[in-house]
């Protein structure tokens, strides 16, 4: 990468001081102005051509000790001495300008030399088309803002020389048709010229400056947030920071994760972060830090599944629940239920209890105390029979007592199973959406009070609820 962008910049050494010596020497022989203007453009774009080789050379050098973000804005600042060429030759051509439209100077061009000239700035056309299409491609692909600035002045080569040329056509017309006034077509041209050179050189040294001052580029951060954004597990954004550097950025962030994630996952959003990054913004440096969000309820989801991980390591634990947790002096104290298979002696729960309570209070280092209470729910086996078939008119019965409800149900898909004459039913019922938890439980608890209130051998009724699907 580093000896294409400086063979690119050496060439466009070379192309400068070819076009400088032979404007200097045309336009000398002529006495052009504008000739003369554009030998002085081009010999400023030789000594940025120059400065922009060293720039780009001592650019690519890497960081060391004294400069930990690089030697990139050197090529920020050699933009900078190059605005500063360009606006030196624009008031020297604005003098000359002025003293040739109105203080009376009078410089003769003659005819031959302005055919001499066209052809000189055709030439110089055709040069500059060509170095400055090298610069930009080399800018574009390797974010040089110090081939970019020359690619400029090159590109503002091509339209003075089309201005100049203009002057030159007028001087020659005037002269073949004694048209004295038409003499003056050279200093304007020059005057043309200084106006465009000075707008590109405003254009570029404000640029310039921004970069200096590490000024962010536009719309940078708002590329960066929607990268961050996108990433799952991010939950703030508190700070974004761009500092460009030649054709590097370093990139800050701070970002908000939730204070329960593991070391590992949040290694692992810092790593995806960077790599949208890089993919988004090849010459970039992203250094993130992270800080903790607390989320309403992911502490309890937290101690849940902390808990549920020690107890399913006991063989003899199903099912966890009435977890309380209890914070007195920034410390907790956690009270819980567990359902066991089997029967056991006070001296084998008081042992299971201790063992639990040590292993939660080694997992959760605030954790002053853990009561365990245990409930023997031995597993059933029920063996039964499908009667479904032989229950229609049941199954009809139950249709209408159920879908008659004000709630709008729809209970489908009934099925009813036979033990020792008592009947087991499973009901699916669809109900809407946006019902709650809590209503839901009602209108469950509500069709099996009224199944056993009709039906007399129902020994136990499961339902299952679905959204309903309009």
């Amino acid at each position: 990468m580093s000896s294409e962008k400086q063979k690119v910049a050496l060439s466009s050494v070379f192309a400068a001081v070819f076009l400088t010596i032979i404007k200097i020497v045309v336009g000398v022989f002529t006495g052009s102005l504008g000739l003369l203007s554009e030998a002085a453009h081009s010999a400023m774009d030789l000594g940025a051509a120059i400065v922009t080789f060293f720039a780009v050379k001592i650019s690519d050098k890497p960081a060391d000790m004294d400069h930990n973000y690089g030697h990139g804005k050197i090529e920020s600042f050699s933009a900078l001495i190059e605005t500063a060429l360009l606006l030196v030759t624009c008031g020297w051509i604005i003098y000359e300008a002025v003293e040739r439209l109105f203080l009376g100077k009078i410089v003769q061009v003659e005819a031959a030399g302005s055919v001499w000239g066209i052809g000189i700035m055709i030439l110089s056309i055709v040069i500059n088309v060509s170095r400055s299409r090298a610069l930009k491609k080399a800018a574009q692909k390797y974010g040089s803002q110090a081939l970019e600035a020359d690619a400029l002045h090159f590109d503002t080569d091509v339209w003075s020389s089309l201005v100049v040329i203009v002057g030159l056509v007028c001087v020659a017309i005037g002269d073949f048709f004694n048209i004295p006034w038409l003499k003056y077509g050279d200093p304007v041209a020059a005057l043309g010229v200084s106006v465009l050179v000075i707008f590109v050189s405003i254009d570029l040294g404000k640029r310039t400056i921004d970069v200096l001052l590490d000024a962010a580029p536009k719309g940078m951060i708002t590329n960066v947030l929607n990268e961050v954004n996108a990433v799952n597990g991010v939950l703030d954004v508190a700070s974004v920071r761009v500092r460009p550097s030649g054709p590097n950025y370093f990139i800050d962030l701070s970002i908000g994760i939730n204070r329960n994630e593991s070391h590992r996952v949040v290694h692992s959003i810092v790593d995806e972060i960077k790599e949208r990054l890089h993919n988004k913004i090849p010459n970039c440096d992203v250094m993130v830090s992270t800080f903790p969000i607390d989320i309403p309820g992911a502490e309890d989801r937290e101690v849940f599944h902390t808990i549920k991980k020690i107890v399913d390591k006991f063989p003899i634990c199903t099912n966890i629940h009435n977890i309380h947790v209890y914070e007195v002096a920034k410390r907790k104290f956690i009270a819980l239920h567990l359902e066991i298979k089997e029967s056991m002696t006070l001296k084998e729960s008081h042992k299971l209890s201790h063992d639990i309570s040590e292993m939660i209070q080694e997992a959760m280092c605030d954790v002053e105390e853990v009561s365990v209470n245990f409930e023997c729910v031995k597993q059933r086996h029920i063996q039964a029979q499908d009667v479904t078939e032989e229950k229609e008119a049941l199954i009809s019965e139950i249709d209408k007592m159920i879908n008659k409800a004000p709630d709008k149900l729809n209970c489908h898909d009934i099925k009813i199973y036979s033990r020792d004459d008592k009947l087991t039913m499973f009901l699916h019922c669809e109900l809407y959406e946006d019902y709650t938890s809590e209503k839901i439980e009602l209108i469950s608890k509500s069709i099996s009070n009224k199944l056993r209130s009709n039906i007399s051998n129902v020994a136990d009724i499961h339902i299952h609820v679905e959204p309903m699907h309009e």
